[in-house]
């Protein structure tokens, strides 16, 4: 994402698209009743046909749309502006659809643009590191793209490998498989231009693994730097296992989904150790945000997208822990880390210091 011009007086926000996780923010900041303008195209009817035409239209929004892993978000709303030669068709109040995608400029215009909605697209500025993880065994290999609200998988294969009773048969097929798998995955290589690659599982097949891609990667003129990871699993298990390794964390902290992972994992050990400075669910959570004690705010991203008292009650305690200096945390319900939070309600804080009154003794009518 890139900032191409903020006016926070009047509440507009141009933005340049650079990549398919930009669409998944968007879908997440975008809300009813902002206002959006873009180049879209609209059909316009000429007596007998019906012409498709480019042009920029504004559209007050009433619904987002973004489908995981596509490049589609969709845009639903009412047309406030068009250019003026089209005022004949009477388009203004008409329902329309402007789809975004990749390379797109669009400009949003809020009511108030709020901290951690800031906050949030100044850190997907800039291009982030585009990450393949391929996890395998002997029964089974899965490979998957690092986005920053999930992971992408992208092949999963069983390998039927005859058992080591048959050697020589078993190193034919061992051989065989590893062939199919590294051309599929130099051919991701090129196609979705991956910088780093991670190898995981078993130690015997996944060296074997890597020396065979080591040699196909000699022939592509842009080589991604390569991470090898010891796991107990391969195929889709193991990939979930590597992303929560030490080292990989480490190594892809940068990424939005693997720093989600972390500080949901952090939540949850400090709640198993510590109960009284963890909480869950909007009553205890709202309790904590009115006296100022919430160091970390948990979010599922669905939870933004509803429209009524709980999304009020939810909008008052983002405006709290803003007033408060407090963090806010966006966490995708497509990741590890967002399934968790949505077991425990899709709310959860990480508090400042414990309570010694219960929050739902607090008096939440204290002044600060």
């Amino acid at each position: 994402m890139r900032i191409i011009n903020f006016d926070e007086k009047s509440g507009e926000m141009v933005l340049k698209i650079e990549d398919e996780d930009d669409l998944w923010l968007l879908h997440n900041i975008i809300d009813r009743d902002d206002e959006v303008y873009a180049r879209t195209t609209r059909e316009i009817n000429m007596g007998n046909k019906s012409v498709r035409k480019s042009m920029y239209i504004g559209i007050k929004v009433n619904k987002v749309e973004f489908q995981p892993f596509t490049n589609r978000l969709r845009i639903h709303g009412t047309i406030i502006y068009h250019p003026e030669k089209y005022e004949e068709y009477g388009f203004l109040g008409s329902h329309h659809t402007i789809n975004v995608k990749v390379s797109d400029e669009i400009k949003i215009k809020k009511s108030k643009w709020q901290k951690y909605i800031i906050n949030q697209i100044e850190r997907s500025c800039g291009k982030s590191e585009k990450v393949l993880i391929i996890s395998i065994d002997d029964e089974e290999v899965a490979a998957g793209i690092l986005r920053s609200y999930g992971l992408e998988i992208i092949f999963e294969m069983q390998l039927k490998i005859p058992g080591k009773r048959e050697a020589e048969a078993r190193e034919e097929k061992v051989d065989k498989e590893l062939r199919e798998i590294s051309k599929k995955v130099m051919e991701i290589i090129e196609r979705r231009d991956i910088e780093i690659l991670v190898i995981s599982g078993i130690s015997y097949m996944r060296e074997k693994l890597t020396e065979k891609i080591l040699e196909d990667l000699k022939g592509l003129k842009k080589k991604p730097k390569i991470i090898s990871e010891d796991t107990s699993n391969g195929g889709v298990r193991g990939l979930y296992e590597t992303i929560k390794r030490e080292s990989i964390t480490k190594a892809l902290e940068k990424i939005k989904m693997i720093e989600d992972n972390k500080i949901m994992g952090e939540y949850l050990q400090i709640l198993i150790k510590e109960p009284s400075m963890a909480i869950y669910g909007l009553n205890d959570v709202y309790n904590a945000s009115k006296i100022g004690i919430i160091k970390t705010l948990l979010i599922l991203n669905r939870k933004l997208k509803t429209y009524d008292e709980e999304r009020e009650k939810l909008e008052e305690v983002i405006g709290n822990v803003e007033k408060y200096n407090g963090e806010i945390r966006i966490i995708s319900d497509e990741s590890e880390a967002g399934r968790e939070l949505n077991s425990i309600g899709g709310i959860a804080a990480i508090l400042r210091y414990k309570m010694e009154t219960p929050l739902k003794n607090v008096n939440t009518n204290i002044k600060s």
